[in-house]
């Protein structure tokens, strides 16, 4: 008879995801999550009308989003509706000047002529370089890998295929002259949590997702993909379990025991959607490798009394000195005194996410985790809050404390109260070149049969994309050991 009963720990985007995949195969599936609502980091904070997207801002690759769909025999539009952004994102440099990267390719490459001549044509030499290479890169999204993979020949070839041992930023300056631009092309690594300088060069495959692909955001919020992976998989029986937090995780002669809420559950597979850190030291009560983590933030959610202008859906306000700034994160875990930050206007795209003639403005800006570093923020909080504000009003001209009517704030420690990430690592394990592919932690355990792992910080990686394209993994694989 077969097997068919598993437990997901964890309803982020990859636990419902991988919930919904099985369950409409036919297995029993009963999903255990810490929240209160699923979505994880995926999470949504509402307040006076406001709805505040607390993690993930905008839609890449959206053809993985439509495959996890039609896996289960469902159409996308059915559950979501997304909208293409006409601006995909502009880039306010220190010095005042401005970059804006647009659906229509002709008015990006108008853009980048104006700081840098020919680099239109640079441009376009680019993008098929980082189309060859996802080209090469997307069919390893949905393999799990091992470090013994490396001694089979027919993966020989893609070091050099997919420029391997180059990184993000070595790719970008073989084709632009200008920092600017570069830092324009690579700073997309800081959403997986990592320097430019450290991403191996393949995970430009998003500065392919963004100019080719383009960027979407899903009406209603992006917390309707969470609701939405969630409402697929109980139409196929999937059983949710809230304010169920996993304690502790056993297995033995190929039965898999789980402590949730004081009970124990006996199941045939399992699946964790937990950080892998938290899950090996905290459920699995084991040692792990000194892995590397990537950065935190500190978010700041604001909710306005009116309509704000001069800035686009995604925002992006450089450094004056970029590099300076990548070490002061990354590498001496100082609190930047000249930050770079990210600014989402999700209300210029969808007005339903404020009450009428009100804007939502989410602050993000990159900084230390907490590994051997207790405050990330090192006091600093009202200096940096004060220099990012400072910045906002000189471009939009209008200071934004007085319209302030809703604030929420969310540091680093939040995400190890929340969501127990490991060091308040935001996007778990760092994406360098020794913690990607081949080397990145694997879907299944080596040592309890039927166990397996999914997010961030397994293969094949972060964002929202890849994780689903894990979740197809680890259901792959548990359908192959039923």
């Amino acid at each position: 008879m077969k097997k068919n009963k598993i437990s997901i720990v964890g309803a982020g985007v990859g636990g419902l995801a991988l919930a919904a995949r099985l369950s409409c195969r036919g297995f029993k599936v009963d999903v255990f999550e810490k929240l209160a609502h699923p979505g994880g980091r995926n999470n949504l904070l509402e307040d006076k009308g406001f709805k505040f997207d607390m993690g993930p801002s905008f839609v890449l690759m959206p053809d993985f989003f439509h495959e996890v769909f039609s896996y289960c025999g469902e159409k996308l539009d059915n559950f979501l509706k997304f909208q293409i952004l006409e601006t995909n994102y502009k880039i306010i440099y220190a010095d005042g000047s401005h970059l804006s990267v647009f659906k229509d390719r002709n008015k990006t490459k108008d853009e980048l002529e104006k700081i840098e001549p020919g680099a239109g044509l640079a441009y376009d030499k680019f993008i098929a370089e980082t189309t060859r290479i996802y080209d090469a890169v997307r069919p390893l999204l949905y393999k799990c890998f091992t470090p013994k993979d490396l001694f089979n020949p027919k993966y020989w070839g893609l070091l050099t295929k997919i420029r391997a041992l180059e990184s993000y930023w070595g790719l970008a300056r073989k084709f632009f002259k200008s920092e600017k631009l570069a830092f324009a092309f690579t700073f997309e690594a800081m959403f997986m949590g990592v320097s430019p300088y450290q991403a191996p060069a393949f995970y430009s495959v998003i500065s392919y997702a963004d100019h080719v692909q383009k960027i979407f955001h899903p009406m209603g919020g992006m917390y309707q993909i969470p609701l939405a992976l969630e409402k697929m998989a109980k139409g196929f029986g999937a059983k949710f379990n809230y304010n169920a937090e996993a304690r502790s995780i056993t297995g033995d002669n190929g039965s898999i025991s789980l402590a949730v809420n004081g009970s124990v559950i006996e199941t045939d597979f399992a699946a964790v959607n937990a950080d892998y850190a938290y899950t090996q030291t905290n459920l699995l009560k084991r040692k792990i490798p000194q892995y590397k983590y990537s950065c935190s933030v500190y978010l700041v959610y604001l909710g306005l009394k009116k309509k704000v202008r001069n800035l686009e859906h995604h925002n992006l306000f450089f450094a004056k000195d970029l590099n300076k700034n990548l070490k002061e994160i990354f590498d001496f875990k100082f609190v930047p005194d000249d930050p770079s930050f990210y600014v989402h206007v999700p209300t210029v795209t969808d007005p339903s996410l404020a009450p009428a003639g009100k804007d939502i403005l989410y602050l993000l800006i990159p900084v230390a985790n907490l590994e051997n570093n207790p405050d990330s923020l090192g006091g600093k909080e009202a200096a940096l809050r004060k220099i990012v504000f400072k910045r906002i009003e000189q471009e939009i001209g209008e200071d934004l404390e007085p319209l302030i009517e809703v604030e929420h704030r969310f540091y680093p420690q939040d995400f190890i109260g929340r969501y127990n990430i490991k060091h308040g690592a935001t996007f778990g394990l760092a994406h360098n070149l020794m913690q990607s592919a081949f080397f990145r932690p694997k879907n299944f355990d080596s040592r309890i049969k039927n166990l397996y792992f999914l997010g961030a910080s397994t293969q094949p990686g972060g964002g929202l994309p890849v994780v689903i394209a894990g979740s197809r993994i680890v259901a792959d694989l548990v359908q192959n050991n039923q």
